[in-house]
C-alpha cells in the first residue's frame, strides 16, 4: 500500500529539470535562529521567509515547510549529490539527505506543489541547523 501511493505521488509531482543546476539562484538571503528546542535556517526574499528548514531537539527530527505550501505537502529536494521526493515534511536528524544539503556544492532545488520552485544557494544555515539537531 505504502509503495503503490509513493508511485502515485512521485508519477504526480514531476522531476527535477535536468537544467536546475544552470538556472538562477534566487534572490533572498539566508538567516539562522535558535529557540528553547528548536534552530531554525530560514531562506526569505522580499516577499518575506520562502523555505525553514526547523529542527527540534526533543525529538531529533528536522522539518521543512514552504511558504504558500499546504501543511505536509510532499517536497522534492536536489542537491548536487542527491535528489528525494518527500512524502511528509519530516526527517529524522540522521537522514543521508541532510548531510547532502549540508555539503550540496553551490545549490540545492526545492521544489512544493501549488508553488514555484527554489534555486538556493548553499549555505552555513541549514547546516548549523542540521548540526543542532544532531549534538
Amino acid at each position: 500500500m505504502f509503495l503503490l501511493l509513493a508511485a502515485l505521488q512521485a508519477a504526480a509531482f514531476p522531476g527535477v529539470p535536468a537544467d536546475w543546476r544552470t538556472r538562477p539562484i534566487n534572490a533572498g538571503e539566508w538567516s539562522w535562529r535558535s529557540g528553547p528546542d528548536t534552530s531554525e535556517a530560514v531562506f526569505s526574499d522580499s516577499r518575506g521567509p520562502q523555505l525553514v528548514i526547523r529542527c527540534t531537539r526533543s525529538t531529533r527530527r528536522v522539518s521543512f515547510s514552504r511558504s504558500g505550501a499546504a501543511p505536509g505537502a510532499p517536497i522534492r529536494i536536489a542537491t548536487t549529490s542527491s535528489d528525494r521526493l518527500l512524502t511528509g515534511s519530516m526527517v529524522l536528524a540522521s537522514d543521508p539527505l541532510l548531510d547532502a544539503i549540508s555539503f550540496s556544492r553551490g545549490r540545492l532545488w526545492v521544489d512544493v506543489q501549488g508553488t514555484l520552485p527554489l534555486v538556493l544557494r548553499s549555505a552555513a544555515e541549514p547546516a548549523r541547523s542540521i548540526e543542532d539537531c544532531r549534538s
